[in-house]
């Protein structure tokens, strides 16, 4: 597998994992806050589906200026149910535009001009972050998977910051504090945190 496979791959164990965790809770009420962020839960899974989509359209697009303009809107009668296959729907999306694109492609992100597989980075952080952030909203243990959690901090955190020294199975945890989410050993949780996605 090429670069480009294996990325677009990562994103959708990403959303099956959310998926996964997630479906119990489908009957519960998403109208409740996410802890630590300004949104209800409903409003985090929306932004969730949102991200693989705008991360999709930047790639197939390739503007080089700002974010392609793009506008969602929340359909009349969605539920909790319609969430999480809307989300894994959009990873999917964005698994295909990664897979079919080239390694030469540019975007625009404001965190750094990226290439497909730093958008998939990208959608792999959006989801297991948002994942961990939907699932402590419902009482629910969450730690990104190392194998993806390895993917995006390899591509989006490396040379960023200087990481606790953490043991090689822990690197869930790790990207939770890359992402500001978690305090980890001595590390204190961090806030305006932000990625690098430039190609380098």
């Amino acid at each position: 597998m090429n670069s480009l496979e294996t990325s677009g791959n990562h994103v959708i164990s990403a959303v099956d994992e959310l998926v996964r965790v997630l479906s119990p809770t489908s009957d519960l009420d998403w109208n409740l806050p996410t802890p630590s962020l300004d949104w209800t839960q409903a409003q985090t899974a929306i932004h969730t589906m949102r991200a693989c989509l705008e991360y999709s359209y930047q790639v197939v697009g390739k503007n080089m200026e700002t974010y392609q303009p793009i506008l969602f809107e929340k359909k009349e009668g969605a539920t909790p149910a319609d969430f999480l296959p809307m989300i894994a729907t959009a990873g999917r999306v964005l698994q295909r535009v990664v897979e079919t694109s080239s390694l030469n492609d540019r975007a625009w992100h404001s965190y750094g001009i990226s290439d497909p597989v730093g958008f998939a980075a990208m959608g792999v952080v959006e989801v297991t972050v948002h994942t961990y952030d939907l699932a402590k909203g419902f009482g629910v243990d969450f730690v990104p998977p190392k194998e993806l959690a390895d993917f995006a901090i390899e591509r989006l955190f490396r040379d960023t910051v200087e990481f606790p020294s953490v043991s090689e199975s822990d690197s869930g945890n790790l990207l939770l504090w890359c992402a500001g989410r978690i305090e980890l050993k001595n590390s204190p949780q961090r806030e305006g945190w932000k990625w690098d996605g430039r190609v380098r």
